[in-house]
């Protein structure tokens, strides 16, 4: 499974044309344009994948035309546009690749992996998934509940719990609680006591 990421740079623009046939060459040139940049992304899946049965997915920061994702469609590929740039990062993170701010520079080396991507409803909104990363180093942990109130509960705990693991791969240290100490003391006492004879021996097992 393949996947690219393209983040394009903002650009504003205005056109004006005095006449009907004017306008109508500004539409077709823009269309031609576009029609190229999907070429290219073409080209690149027939490269990368060639007659196999692996996917292609585009992530896009910005929009893409209904007639271009039907051109993508129809080569199998899928086109997922408006991401936040967040996210964008996140998807490097996790699964490898680089985001371009141009189609000139496409090529494999840049292209990230997954073995899965669907999509999903939750609710009322749509969302979509990457799964099975090869190395990834950012990932997301889907939380449900029955309601607001556990939701928040099940994420303070999971917070805590994340930053606890943070922390001693960090210090290299770690501090036992949860009454371990105790537990500690009771299994150092019942060692002792096969040390201590006469009635001594039972103050320890009672201390213990």
């Amino acid at each position: 499974w393949y996947q690219r990421r393209v983040r394009e740079a903002v650009v504003s623009t205005q056109s004006t044309g005095k006449s009907a046939d004017q306008r109508e060459k500004l539409v077709k040139a823009e269309r031609a344009f576009c029609d190229d940049k999907v070429q290219q992304i073409i080209d690149l899946k027939r490269e990368v994948c060639g007659q196999t049965d692996k996917g292609f997915v585009v992530i896009n920061q910005k929009g893409v035309d209904p007639n271009s994702l039907d051109a993508l469609a129809r080569e199998g590929i899928v086109a997922l546009r408006r991401a936040k740039r967040r996210n964008m990062e996140r998807i490097v993170l996790a699964c490898g690749g680089t985001a371009v701010n141009s189609l000139d520079d496409l090529s494999p080396k840049h292209l990230g992996h997954a073995g899965l991507f669907y999509e999903h409803v939750l609710g009322d909104d749509k969302y979509s998934f990457l799964e099975e990363c090869d190395n990834p180093q950012s990932v997301t942990i889907l939380i449900k509940g029955p309601n607001k109130h556990t939701i928040t509960q099940i994420k303070d705990a999971v917070r805590d719990g994340l930053r606890a693991v943070k922390n001693a791969v960090e210090d290299q240290q770690v501090v036992p609680g949860a009454g371990s100490m105790e537990i500690a003391i009771y299994q150092a006492l019942n060692e002792y006591k096969n040390e201590v004879r006469g009635k001594a021996r039972l103050g320890v097992e009672a201390f213990a």
